[in-house]
């Protein structure tokens, strides 16, 4: 009987004040910041930014040859193996409208711009009936309390709750509001977290000296676990503040013959 594990952890904190200048997407590209006279506001978690992440694996070899009356060339040569990965939620950016005080081009129409910060969002951190995630609170999304989701109404999404605000200024030429960036922080929310598990089932067996077949069997999600994405982060957007996809698949299962000569 043989066996063998390893695990690996890590801390990281990466900070940056755009993900990229060309290739990134959405708000976190350098091309696209909140206020264009001040750069410093766009300081902040990456996306890619992963505060803890844990990872382990196993290789074990059943000693089936000790305990079963079966000839050995169906109980040598098994082996079974295990990945577990867990890990925090990668950072997000809460945006909402195009500001016209400095002007507007169609990135910005694409990306939108980051409120106000008006108090702390509360968190539900919960799966619907419906296979989403929630992870603002009711509050902050603006659905009625006790109600079922798939039956509210008039959602506001995020607007109009208290939580985040669209600053304004007078226009000091046509007298009218123009709205402004705002002071909520690039990448300031954090995703969900998420693990998953991987295991495979392992078979060698030799027909001559230099000849052996292997049957695998591999199980990815092994434990069909939900792991949610990035929640939506349009705000005034359907489902803000509703993770509407996975960050890994559902269950997979495969099966292989390998011949080795």
């Amino acid at each position: 009987m043989a066996s063998s594990s390893r695990a690996n952890y890590t801390y990281a904190k990466n900070l940056t004040d755009a993900d990229a200048v060309w290739s990134s997407g959405g708000s976190n590209g350098g091309i696209v910041p909140n206020n264009p006279l001040c750069s410093s506001c766009e300081r902040g978690l990456s996306s890619y930014s992963i505060g803890q992440r844990v990872v382990t694996n196993f290789e074990y070899d059943p000693p089936f040859e000790h305990f079963s009356p079966l000839p050995q060339r169906l109980t040598h040569g098994w082996k079974a193996l295990g990945i577990f990965t867990a890990q925090s939620g990668n950072p997000f950016t809460v945006v909402d409208y195009v500001t016209s005080e400095y002007g507007s081009d169609v990135v910005e129409y694409i990306t939108g711009d980051r409120p106000n910060l008006l108090q702390k969002p509360t968190y539900a951190r919960k799966q619907l009936p419906g296979g989403s995630y929630q992870f603002f609170s009711d509050a902050v999304i603006g659905l009625a309390p006790g109600v079922p989701f798939g039956q509210q109404s008039n959602i506001p999404w995020g607007l109009g709750t208290g939580f985040f605000g669209i600053p304004t200024i007078v226009n000091a030429v046509t007298g009218s509001p123009v709205s402004t960036p705002g002071d909520l922080g690039r990448n300031t929310f954090v995703g969900p977290a998420w693990w998953n598990f991987d295991a495979s089932l392992i078979k060698d067996t030799h027909i001559t000296e230099r000849t052996s077949v292997q049957f695998r069997a591999e199980f990815f999600n092994v434990m069909n676990h939900s792991t949610f994405g990035t929640p939506n982060a349009g705000l005034g957007g359907t489902n803000f503040g509703l993770s509407t996809s996975t960050a890994t698949t559902e269950r997979q299962i495969q099966f292989g013959l390998r011949l080795m000569f």
